[in-house]
């Protein structure tokens, strides 16, 4: 699937009936087995993150042979620590699969994973949920989005430089790394390196703290109330454009 011809596809709320799709979704994306049950974002984790912060989980999909077909997802919930605080581990951060740490009231949007079919990626797709994520920030009227790009190019330079250092020189834009290269370029910013963020050997078990803190007037009270934000998040048709 993958090529340069135009992919359309719909990025939406996820639905309960998503659960299976986002759950091969994550385990294709990260080259994890797909015959036997794996430790991740399941049906099961998806339905609990609907019950708790159902506007902050989002779908890709688009249509084969007549049926729908989930080809990307992004999981958010929201937080009250703020990026300026020591990072946690990516686990401590959001409680479990099912966003068991989830803070209705929290300030920050914290993006919790956002995977794309392997035969999907590099069409747009995971520009696509980066904006709906952004755009949740300004819908909530919170004070911002933040996350840890895994470093996932680390291991080519396993032999030459220890994790913090390959970090530094991807933040310094002297390296490219596949996936936290892509997210400063989509105007992240890199404040941090965190250090045993997630067991991935690929990465050196390291992250680089990435931050979108939108500049705003203060919040009004109360902020967007549910109906309106359903409202302003219904499904619009999406077409692949160049990743730049």
């Amino acid at each position: 699937m993958r090529g340069k011809e135009v992919l359309e596809f719909t990025v939406a709320s996820t639905q309960l009936r998503h659960g299976h799709g986002v759950y091969d979704v994550v385990r294709l994306a990260n080259g994890y087995p797909t015959d036997r049950y794996v430790h991740c974002i399941n049906p099961e984790a998806v339905a609990e993150q609907l019950e708790r912060f159902p506007e902050g989980q989002f779908v890709a999909t688009t249509f084969e042979d007549g049926m729908e077909k989930v080809i990307g997802m992004a999981t958010t919930m929201r937080t009250a620590r703020t990026p300026d605080e020591p990072a946690l581990p990516w686990y401590d951060v959001i409680g479990s699969f099912g966003l068991r740490n989830h803070d209705p009231e929290g300030e920050w949007l914290y993006g919790v994973e956002i995977a794309v079919h392997p035969d999907y990626q590099r069409r747009g797709v995971a520009t696509a949920l980066y904006k709906a994520r952004l755009a949740l920030v300004d819908q909530l009227g919170l004070r911002g989005w933040y996350a840890g790009g895994m470093l996932m190019g680390y291991d080519r330079y396993r032999e030459t430089f220890t994790p913090k250092e390959y970090a530094q020189r991807v933040i310094a834009g002297d390296l490219d790394d596949p996936t936290v290269t892509m997210q400063l370029h989509r105007g992240l910013e890199g404040r941090a390196i965190i250090e045993d963020y997630y067991p991935e050997w690929r990465a050196g078990n390291t992250a680089v703290l990435l931050v979108h803190e939108p500049k705003r007037a203060p919040r009004r009270p109360g902020g967007l109330n549910a109906s309106k934000l359903r409202a302003s998040t219904r499904e619009a048709r999406v077409l692949q454009e160049p990743v730049g």
